[in-house]
């Protein structure tokens, strides 16, 4: 017998990759380990490594879904079991100045040498 997904099924599979693709931006030669120095230099191509977590060589479904479901979770502030676009716009702003703040972290120690 076959199985078929249900629209709510669907719907979070979906969303849980959309926000995977959303959290790691297009998938790059950084994200292969393939950095060419254009691409998230100070990635250095860890993002497969991260998204590996048995470090089996491959990614999983049940590797990409555990991540989503790590991601939903932080955006969900409320733990309502919904992401808001304040809350998604909170989370990736915060992200945004994470980034920040360590790049210029990086430049004066760099600066410092």
């Amino acid at each position: 017998m076959k199985k078929v997904l249900s629209q709510n099924m669907f719907t979070a599979i979906f969303t849980c990759i959309a926000l995977i693709v959303i959290s790691f931006g297009s998938i790059s030669p950084s994200f292969a380990g393939g950095n060419d120095g254009k691409n998230c230099s100070h990635d250095k191509g860890k993002k497969f490594e991260r998204m590996d977590a048995n470090a089996d060589g491959v990614i999983t479904l049940e590797e990409v879904l555990a991540k989503a479901e790590k991601s939903f979770v932080k955006m969900d502030t409320d733990g309502d079991g919904k992401i808001t676009k304040e809350e998604a716009k909170n989370h990736f702003a915060a992200k945004k100045e994470k980034h920040k703040r360590q790049y210029h972290k990086k430049q004066e120690n760099t600066n410092q040498e």
